[in-house]
């Protein structure tokens, strides 16, 4: 009787770990979907095709932020985590943070005026969707640490994706001041290079959690 309460008992308390993995593929997999709805609206300009991925965008975050809030409820409800409940937190809020930031390019495009986007933003959505599906790598096989030379590998394979990211949004702010005189287009052009540089650079915040989460595994 006592042995069955107890096992209830540590039941209660006890996570299941696979649940942290499971909601930790579901946003991954979202941002791989978002990054991909993201780059297919670069490549177009009609107003109607842009309002459909845009509406896509946002359900895919919409549905992502469910998933971040699952993963800060159950640190406050369970006892025992896979891992440092710090990295749990900073890695769910670094997988969000990838995903708000496509939702606000398109989002800030709308607010100062639809036009097309630049080629070196087209180039950057395809940065960032190569980012998205590498950290979908890591973050799924997180769960296993006989991939951790693996996950160590993909991790610098994202770092050099996102110096990649650098060099084309320099490369476009720099056209941006030298070829447009209208204020009005700098500042959209501008505010957007922004928000794919953070998308880009949440996608390195979620590599440094990762690899610091292996390394104190291994």
């Amino acid at each position: 009787m006592k042995s069955s309460i107890f096992s209830r008992l540590m039941s209660a308390i006890t996570p299941h770990s696979d649940n942290y993995f499971i909601l930790f593929n579901n946003l991954a997999d979202c941002a791989v979907r978002a990054s991909k709805v993201l780059a297919m609206m670069t490549a177009v300009s009609e107003d109607e095709k842009f309002e459909v991925h845009f509406a896509e965008i946002r359900k895919i975050e919409s549905e992502a932020d469910g998933y971040t809030k699952e993963i800060l409820l159950s640190l406050h409800k369970t006892f025992i985590t896979p891992f440092d409940r710090r990295e749990i937190r900073e890695l769910a809020m670094a997988l969000d943070d990838i995903i708000d930031f496509m939702e606000d390019i398109p989002q800030s495009a709308k607010i100062y005026g639809r036009s097309s986007f630049t080629p070196e933003m087209v180039a950057l959505a395809q940065i960032l969707l190569r980012a998205s599906e590498k950290v979908r790598d890591t973050v799924h096989m997180l769960g296993d640490m006989k991939n951790a030379e693996r996950i160590l590998r993909t991790c610098e394979e994202i770092n050099l994706i996102e110096g990649e990211g650098d060099h084309v949004m320099r490369a476009g702010v720099q056209r941006l001041f030298a070829e447009e005189s209208d204020a009005r287009t700098i500042m959209r052009s501008k505010v957007l290079y922004d928000l794919f540089e953070e998308a880009i650079d949440s996608c390195q915040d979620v590599s440094d959690v990762i690899h610091g989460v292996v390394l104190e595994r291994i």
